[in-house]
């Protein structure tokens, strides 16, 4: 098992019981303690556990941006399902938008399944996807950011946004409160995803139900920016009445 594969594991575990002990992980991935003690050691280095006397215990902070291979480990039927739901939206020979996150990526596997359209972003993993298919890709360039390292940040970033009209555009980010603020911790990450909020026809949120009436630290911009809010199940009580005219999926 590659070490990457069984941290993400190790995450997974942590994030649905809050603490385990290295035993418990030992028994469950079948893997020596002392490797799980390596581990448990690298992932509390970067900030995502605290180790105590024995185990492991999780850290959940809305300031905190865990690795892609990571998130891609979370909430995965909720993201697929909204990915299902979000291709619908696409047609063929349409300019669409993805921005870094996991939850576009799961996008862009639907849209290589279905789908013949230019794709642009600033998502490394999902350039990686798609090179070798028939999808006319277009890199933003820009900076590697170094707390999100699949993503591409920047002025550079910006204004590849700024010079291409999308069809539509895919966004998600870290939280959304009850009174439809959406947010993240990245202050960069949400001036990219104004410059392809600005320059796209049809605008979509994408949102599984974990980042929900949660909030971070910078605005990017409230639910009456954006024509769709697609998530995982139904949220139109939360959020139809205050905005009757998003499209809620």
């Amino acid at each position: 098992m590659l070490k990457s594969e069984r941290q993400n594991q190790i995450y997974s575990i942590l994030q649905e019981s809050g603490s385990v002990t290295v035993k418990e992980l030992s028994e469950r991935l079948f893997i020596s303690e002392s490797s799980i003690r390596r581990d448990l050691a690298a992932l509390e280095n970067e900030g995502f556990l605290k180790r105590s006397y024995g185990g492991a215990q999780i850290i959940n902070s809305a300031e905190t941006v865990m690795p892609f291979g990571i998130r891609t480990y979370r909430n995965v039927e909720a993201k697929k399902a909204i990915a299902q739901k979000a291709v619908r939206l696409i047609n063929n020979g349409d300019i669409v938008f993805l921005d870094q996150t996991s939850t576009s990526y799961f996008l862009a596997v639907e849209i290589l399944k279905s789908k013949s359209v230019t794709v642009v972003t600033n998502n490394r993993e999902i350039l990686n996807l798609l090179s070798e298919s028939d999808i006319t890709v277009v890199c933003t360039g820009g900076v590697i950011s170094k707390a999100n390292n699949n993503c591409l940040l920047g002025q550079n970033a910006q204004r590849v946004f700024e010079g291409i009209y999308a069809d539509i555009a895919f966004i998600s980010a870290k939280a959304l409160s009850g009174d439809g603020v959406v947010s993240d911790f990245s202050q960069e990450e949400v001036f990219v995803r104004k410059s392809m909020l600005n320059s796209a026809d049809k605008k979509v949120l994408l949102c599984d139900c974990s980042k929900l009436n949660t909030h971070s630290a910078y605005k990017q911009c409230t639910l009456n920016d954006v024509d769709y809010l697609i998530t995982e199940s139904n949220v139109t009580k939360a959020y139809g009445s205050s905005f009757p005219k998003l499209t809620i999926i």
